[in-house]
């Protein structure tokens, strides 16, 4: 797996990792902004999909506007989006690393908080390990 993501693997069902998730989030600062449980979403458009797969989506307002004061080209990565999916049974929680979503901005600022937020976001993802 690339460097790009933070991710790990659970013992939990999604279920449960989508609620440690989100007790993480908001234990680390961040708020949530919104569950998206993608199978469902698929499944009321008639489209049928295997495996789990919910979205969350939070923010830490700090980095938000540190991100948006140094460039607003990044508005579009905001919010941070964790997903907690199934793969053949197993749980799996992954996202793609900040500091990798900035690189493609080519501005230097945004390294310190993109890194900032890698941290925090480890122990968000990590917390849902079991």
């Amino acid at each position: 797996m690339s460097d790009d993501f933070i991710r790990t693997d659970s013992t939990l069902t999604t279920e449960q990792a989508v609620t440690k998730v989100q007790e993480a989030a908001k234990a680390n600062g961040f708020g949530v902004l919104g569950v998206l449980n993608l199978r469902q979403i698929m499944a009321n458009k008639g489209v049928q999909y295997g495996e789990d797969a919910t979205v969350v989506e939070i923010c830490e307002p700090n980095y938000a506007r540190q991100f948006l004061t140094i460039d607003q080209r990044v508005a579009p990565c905001l919010p941070c989006r964790i997903a907690v999916t199934s793969v053949g049974g197993k749980t799996v929680i992954q996202t793609v690393r900040p500091s990798s979503m900035m690189r493609m901005f080519e501005n230097k600022a945004l390294d310190t908080p993109a890194r900032e937020t890698d941290v925090a976001i480890e122990k968000i993802v990590a917390a849902a390990r079991a």
